[in-house]
Order: C-alpha cells, then structure tokens, then sequence
C-alpha cells in the first residue's frame, strides 16, 4: 500500500491559490445584456393624432394600420430596425428599414395602408372589396433588429 505524504504548507499554498482563483472569477465583469426585448401592438385607431391600443388584430381594407414597436435593454450604439409587412399571398408588401442611435429604450411607430389597384376604387361603392383579393386573409408583420427575426405578429384583414 501506498502512503501520499502531503505537508501541511502544500495544503495551505493550494488553499491560496484557490482563493486567489475564485476572487479573480468574482471580479470578472459580467457579458452585457444578452439580447434586447422587442414588443409590439397593433392598431388602426388614433386618438389625438397618435394609434391607441385596442383588443382587436382584425382590421379593414382601408385601414391605416399602426405597428407601434417598444424596444427595451438596446445596447448603446447603432441599430438597424426592419420591418416587413407580408400579404396572404406570401408577398411582401411593405418593407421599413429605420436605422437607430443610442441604447436604452426606444418606442417607433410604423404602419401599413393598402391601395387598391387603379380602377377598382370606381366600383368599391358596390364592392368594397373589389380588386383588394390579394389583401383579404392573414398577414403577417416581421419585425427584425441588427439582422436578427425578433419578433412575428399576424393579423387579418377583411373587405
């Protein structure tokens, strides 16, 4: 059998180091805020020239609808902000780029008004509608930071 000698001043020169170890890991400053958070909401109803939350994510032909996008924990600095607007159809039928500086929090309002082709405004009267098929179903809003997919919302639209 086998006897390990260890002196006492090994144990205690060990221990040091440890120590010495743990508070360096201690001292290491901490990564910043991993990823900033990104919510929105979606509305076609202003009040006092500003879009005003509402329950609804249905909305009409001929509404101007509000993105109103909150960005929170940005790092300082230069930020991209992309949003793009996609129909039923799969088109994409409003792209945004917004370049942003500083960091902190940051509250940006985009929107979406949908045209109908040039002549079916004459018979919207009838039909409203009419010439806007393409616009009648689930859209989706992407809403991207510094190249990165942050955040889907759907909604509907119905004529």
């Amino acid at each position: 059998m086998r006897c390990l000698k260890v002196s006492i001043k090994t144990l205690l020169l060990n221990r040091d180091l440890f120590g010495v170890a743990i508070l360096a890991w201690l001292a290491t400053p901490l990564p910043a805020s991993a990823e900033p958070s990104i919510s929105t909401w979606l509305s076609a109803t202003v009040e006092n020239g500003a879009p005003v939350q509402t329950d609804t994510l249905r909305f009409g032909c001929n509404d101007k609808i509000y993105a109103v996008i909150d960005l929170a924990d940005l790092s300082d600095g230069s930020h991209q902000l992309q949003v793009d607007w996609t129909d039923p159809t799969g088109k994409t039928r409003e792209h945004i780029d917004h370049p942003l500086h500083g960091g902190g929090t940051s509250r940006i309002t985009v929107w979406l008004q949908l045209h109908p082709p040039k002549g079916a405004a004459l018979f919207s009267f009838f039909n409203p509608a009419m010439g806007m098929d393409d616009f009648i179903g689930t859209w989706q809003v992407e809403i991207n930071l510094d190249s990165k997919t942050r955040l889907n919302q759907s909604f509907e639209v119905l004529c």
